[in-house]
């Protein structure tokens, strides 16, 4: 073995299983792509996911308590840039946009996506900090699955696990790509592409003037403020500002580390 950059350690934990996280709160269903999750305890049956506050997803989660992971085949890859390229904040109904349907778990009424191959309604039990994102950890009240699921395992015969294995680089568009172990079939597909462009152009700039209104405040109140005045412009919900300011806090954080470690 040879030694590599830190910055791509995330790329050689790779290829992963990725979960669809859906929440709802206020009657406002949302959900996104999670690559970093994983079972913490078998009893009670605990599960972890990773999320950062800046994303939707993230309120939604933290406002219900309820929570609920989806597996999907690889026959809906095409499903994936409005699961992990685009915001529920920008695009409301945006799983409904993408031609899937939900439906209701039977024990927490968790929104699941009906097209899934499995499915687990789970209940917030505790949120760790762990740098710029936080640690979700649920408790699974009930779990769901397709007929290839008999005999306590997967038998592969009808379902092709959706994979992922990171992003392409820039220079040139960015892709994400996706695989399946049936074959190894593979498929790129660009980031946020056609009709998705704009609404990942706005996020970015978007969390750009967070930050930048996060680097100029002199405290948190202020910050606040300031964030709900930008959301307000933007036509967004303003009470959406305190999640967007802990994860610009946490961005600045990074960054002054990075600064000092290679100074």
């Amino acid at each position: 073995m040879r030694r590599i950059g830190l910055e791509v350690l995330e790329r050689v934990l790779y290829p992963v299983i990725p979960v669809v996280v859906t929440a709802e709160h206020q009657g406002r269903v949302g959900g996104m792509f999670a690559a970093w999750w994983m079972q913490a305890s078998f009893t009670p049956p605990i599960l972890a996911v990773a999320i950062a506050p800046e994303r939707y997803t993230y309120k939604l989660v933290r406002e219900s308590g309820v929570f609920a992971f989806n597996l999907l085949d690889f026959k809906l890859v095409d499903k994936a840039p409005f699961l992990g390229d685009v915001s529920e904040r920008l695009l409301p109904g945006k799983i409904r946009e993408a031609g899937l349907n939900i439906m209701r778990g039977e024990v927490l009424g968790a929104p699941l996506i009906a097209e899934a191959s499995a499915a687990v309604e789970l209940e917030l039990v505790k949120v760790v900090e762990a740098g710029d994102h936080d640690v979700f950890l649920g408790e699974a009240k009930a779990v769901y699955t397709v007929d290839d699921f008999r005999g306590g395992m997967w038998s592969l015969e009808t379902y092709r696990p959706l994979m992922y294995l990171g992003r392409t680089r820039r220079p040139g568009p960015v892709y994400r790509v996706y695989l399946t172990p049936r074959g190894w079939e593979k498929r790129e597909i660009e980031f946020a592409g056609g009709k998705l462009k704009p609404l990942a152009e706005k996020r970015v700039r978007l969390i750009s003037r967070v930050e930048e209104a996060v680097k100029a405040s002199s405290n948190m109140e202020e910050a606040v403020d300031a964030v709900r005045r930008i959301l307000y412009e933007e036509g967004l919900d303003p009470s959406d500002a305190e999640y967007l300011v802990e994860d610009a806090l946490r961005r600045v954080k990074s960054y002054r580390r990075e600064g000092q470690s290679r100074s």
